[in-house]
This record gives structure tokens, C-alpha cells and sequence, in this order.
């Protein structure tokens, strides 16, 4: 078993070095890019269901968005909402150039939010279609860095959403530093063309490849999958992908202190499992036997009974993914969320292996 953490580790950590290469060539584009001469025109597309307490933040960040009124357009749609936003939106004055579309049919296959996403894409009367939730708060730069991003080659981008408890609290920082790992696998991911996963709280992509690549077909079914799903289905038609990292574009985003939403949102993500490709399938089971032969490799540290080649071992992994998480906490501004990094060692894998198991099993409540 020893040999085998070995040779494990000896293989993630490659992967770990693959993956920071990635990050940092995606961000790097970025970061040469310059804003198109003219500003494009840009349609903000958001599904609420029951996000009444959340609806004031969000109108007063679209209304600071620094961009021509003229170049874009925000679409609403209430998704079968009965907690008074409804009401709401019908008589609120944050936001005046608001479209909203109250929806309360069901339109089969689709289920969900994506039902409530297909009737803003087919409103949207603009190419860059950019989305966000309704629990987010957007910074004024948001459509400037979109601009910015979205060059003519460029048909899909994705940037890092800051979580709070609540709008005036402190960030969630274990959370963040979580999120962070994610985020910049997606945007290695984006690089190297292999869609490991995505966000759909700050996520852009044009009409035009959504309809090329059948948008919602074969995916509407399910409650998830609106944004790892679709980039999967979308892969094929892309043409380049782009990773914005900076702090002008990202969202906040209210998450509350709800545990039961929390593990419900953990068990809808990795329900998704059986769903993959399976080379990713494959990569998830390769870590979760990892982790697991991790735990054991420490158990015996611990209990001084670990080899020399165990020692080496488990000490490649911390580097490996010291480089990896750290570089990543740089480039989205964040690099105060390392010092977590010896709470999250011993942390996330093992929320990586209960919510493996606990989503393949399955059930879980949405909104």
C-alpha cells in the first residue's frame, strides 16, 4: 500500500504541476488583452426562484454597472417564485431598465432553472449572453472586464465568485479557499480544452455557440448541469475559451448560513458523477482512492510508523499543492487564504470522499 501512495503521489502531483501550467498560460492571455475600440453589446441573463430577500442587492449592483446603457440589455426571469417577488418586481424602481418575465408554465423536457435560462436566451437579442445568480452582487466593471475578455475569438469565459455568509459579513474564507481549487481546475481546464467543470454565477458565453451546440438538449431533464454539463456539450464548437481572474470581474455572492442548502448544493454537484465522460470519471476515481490512501499515510505519520518513501511522499503532495493553490490565490487577489491551507490538508479530502459517495447515492432538495 505504501508503494502504491507512492506512485499515486508521484502522479498527482504531476497532474497538480499540469494544472497550475494551465492556469497560469489562460490567465496570462487575459491579462494581454485590451478592450474592443467600441463597447459590445452584452445581454445579462439571471433566474431567480424565491430570492425576494436577495432581489434589492442584486438591482443596486446592476444599476452601478459602469457600461453604455445602450450596450446592454438585464433580463429577470422569476422562476415559478412565491415568496413575493413577484410583487416585487413588478413595482421596484432600483433598476427601471429591468426586463422581467414572470414564469410559471412548465415547458417539458426542460425542468428547472434551465427552463427558466431558456426563456432569457431566446429574449436576449445581443451574442455575448452573461449570466449570474440572483443571490450575487456584480462590481461595476463587471461588463467592462467582459468586454475586455470576450475578444472575437473568444466564445466562452468564466470568472472567480467571492462567497459571504451575508452582505456585510466577512468572506467565508474556508469556503473560498475550496472554491478556489475549483475554479482554477476550470480554468486549466478552459485552457487545455478539457472541460473539468465550470460556474454558472459568473459565466459568459455567445447565443451562438449555445445554439450550435443544441443548447439544453439531452441535459434539460436535470436539475444540474447548467454550466459543467453545458461547457461539456459545448467543447466540440468552441473555439477558445478564456479565464478572467481579476477582482474588477468578480461577483460576490451571498451564500447565507443555511447548512442544510450547503450540503444539499455539495450532494446536487457531485450527483453528477454518473453523468461525466469517462476520462473524468476515471480522474474522480483516482482521486478518491488517492485521498483515501492519503488518510492512511497519515494515520501513519502520525503514529510514527511511516517509511522514509511515505514521509517523501506525503511531502511532494504538500508542495505540489502549496504551488498549485497558492498561485491561484494570487492571481484572484486572494493569497491571505493560503495560510488555511494546513486546515484545508486535512479537510478537503475528506469532504471530497463524503460527498462522493453521498451524491452517488443521490437525492437532494433544490430551492
Amino acid at each position: 500500500m505504501n508503494l502504491l501512495f507512492t506512485v499515486f503521489t508521484a502522479l498527482y502531483s504531476c497532474f497538480m504541476l499540469w494544472l497550475d501550467r494551465g492556469v497560469r498560460s489562460i490567465a496570462k492571455e487575459n491579462k494581454a488583452k485590451v478592450s474592443a475600440p467600441t463597447p459590445q453589446k452584452i445581454s445579462i441573463i439571471i433566474a431567480a426562484r424565491n430570492e425576494y430577500a436577495n432581489l434589492p442587492q442584486l438591482l443596486m449592483s446592476l444599476q452601478a454597472l459602469d457600461y453604455p446603457a445602450d450596450s446592454f440589455e438585464t433580463i429577470l426571469i422569476n422562476d415559478h417564485s412565491d415568496d413575493g417577488s413577484k410583487a416585487y418586481l413588478d413595482t421596484q424602481t432600483i433598476f427601471p431598465k429591468l426586463k422581467v418575465l414572470h414564469f410559471y408554465q412548465d415547458t417539458p423536457p426542460l425542468v428547472g432553472k434551465k427552463a427558466a435560462l431558456q426563456q432569457g436566451i431566446d429574449l436576449a437579442t445581443n451574442d455575448i449572453l452573461a449570466f449570474t445568480d440572483a443571490d450575487c452582487i456584480v462590481p461595476p466593471t463587471w461588463l467592462n472586464e467582459i468586454n475586455r475578455s470576450m475578444s472575437d475569438e473568444v466564445d466562452y469565459l468564466l470568472s472567480y465568485s467571492l462567497m459571504k455568509y451575508k452582505l456585510e459579513s466577512g468572506i467565508f474564507r474556508l469556503k473560498n479557499f475550496e472554491r478556489s481549487i475549483y475554479y482554477a481546475l476550470a480554468a486549466a481546464g478552459l485552457h487545455y480544452r478539457v472541460p473539468f467543470t465550470s460556474s454558472a454565477c459568473n459565466m459568459v458565453y455567445r447565443k451562438r455557440l449555445f445554439i450550435a451546440s443544441g443548447g439544453f438538449d439531452g441535459i434539460g431533464h436535470l436539475l444540474s448541469g447548467d454550466d459543467d454539463l453545458l461547457l461539456m456539450k459545448m467543447m466540440p464548437q468552441l473555439n477558445k475559451g478564456a479565464y478572467n481572474p481579476s477582482i474588477e470581474m468578480q461577483v460576490s455572492s451571498i451564500d447565507g448560513t443555511d447548512v442544510k442548502k450547503h450540503h444539499n448544493t455539495n450532494i446536487r454537484r457531485a450527483s453528477k458523477f454518473l453523468l461525466h465522460p469517462w476520462w473524468l470519471k476515471g480522474l474522480s476515481a483516482f482521486v478518491f482512492v488517492y485521498f483515501c490512501l492519503f488518510y492512511r499515510s497519515l494515520w501513519q505519520l502520525l503514529m510514527g510508523k511511516a517509511t522514509a518513501l511515505v514521509m517523501v511522499s506525503l511531502g511532494l503532495k504538500t508542495a505540489t499543492e502549496l504551488i498549485f493553490s497558492l498561485r491561484h490565490l494570487k492571481l484572484i487577489g486572494r493569497i491571505k487564504l493560503g495560510v488555511l491551507y494546513p486546515v484545508q490538508i486535512l479537510v478537503f479530502p475528506a469532504q471530497f470522499i463524503f460527498y462522493a459517495l453521498r451524491g452517488t447515492l443521490g437525492g437532494y432538495r433544490w430551492k
